[in-house]
Order: structure tokens, then sequence, then C-alpha cells
């Protein structure tokens, strides 16, 4: 994995640095760990990035987001549109999704390889594919010009989380980077 995110939307602010301390304290890098939350400082030597939804983005001037002083910036997008305002305020990089069937959404139609495909042209930010990712569709999700994966499911039901990110890591690794 190249980044842990914590994601537990019911935590609070404290619970999620907590987490984050935990992780540093098992020498995972603070560079590598991501919290979920408008409400974070944005600055903190325990996480190196935080990831925000769209309502968050939109509440913040761009001018002020791109002047500070600040950890790395992701944000979540369903369409283009989103894509591009997020990009217009600042965000480092997107989070795009969910792009096939995932247990996490089950009542929600998957967006599509093309919806994704049109987010990764019509930004020029990073944009890392979310929802129903495994191991099978990491070629497919690279020809639309995703830069990266993000991965819930696949990895947290499986028997053995370590081998299922393994297999996903070896997918990535037997088709090249991750961009176009």
């Amino acid at each position: 994995m190249d980044y842990i995110h914590i994601r537990e939307k019911q935590l609070t602010c404290q619970d999620k640095i907590g987490w984050a301390e935990s992780l540093r304290n098992v020498n995972i890098p603070s560079c590598r760990i991501v919290i979920n939350g408008s409400e974070l400082p944005s600055q903190n030597d325990l996480y190196g990035g935080v990831h925000w939804g769209q309502d968050a983005i939109r509440k913040y001037n761009p001018a002020v987001i791109s002047k500070m002083q600040r950890l790395r910036l992701g944000v979540s997008v369903h369409s283009i549109d989103e894509a591009k305002i997020a990009e217009e305020q600042g965000a480092d990089y997107l989070f795009f999704g969910h792009v096939f069937a995932t247990n996490s959404k089950p009542d929600l139609e998957p967006r599509g390889l093309y919806a994704l495909d049109e987010v990764c042209r019509g930004v020029s930010i990073p944009v890392i594919a979310i929802g129903g990712i495994e191991p099978g569709n990491i070629q497919a999700i690279r020809a639309t010009g995703a830069q990266g994966v993000a991965v819930i499911s696949n990895v947290w039901s499986s028997d053995s989380p370590d081998r299922a990110a393994a297999s996903l890591r070896q997918a990535i690794v037997a088709t090249g980077s991750l961009s176009r």
C-alpha cells in the first residue's frame, strides 16, 4: 500500500488523530497517512494529507487554499462537473467512484469506466479510482488514465487482507504504471 486512508466517518476528529498516532507508533510514515474530514488541522506531524467531500471543498475560497501552507488535499467526486470544481478549488488529487459494483454501495449503480475516463481526461490532477476494485480490473482502470486505485472491501472483506493487498499490488506492477 502507498497510503492508508482513515475514512471512518463516524469517528470524532480526536479518534481519527488517535488512529494516525497508532499507525505512526508502528512506523508508518506520517506522509503515508491520510485522514478523511475537513475539521482537521491543516498542519500536523501525525498525518500527511486530508480528504474532503463535496460540501467541504465548496465552502473554501480557492485563493485561501492555494496560499496557505497545508497538507495534501484530496476530494471525492462522482462526476466530471464535481471533478472540475474540486480542481478549481485547489484539490491536489481526486477519488472518483464508485467505478464498479461494490458491497459498500449496494443500492447505487456504478459509474463505470467511461465516466472514469471522462474525469481523467477532464482534469489535470491525479484521479484515483475507487469502488469494486480488484486485481482483474486493474488493466481496464489503467487504460482510462487513472493514476491509482483506492481499495476497501477487496482487502477488508478478505480472509487474508495481506494476500489481497499483495494481489492488487501484483496486478498493478504487471500492468505497468497506472497512467496513460
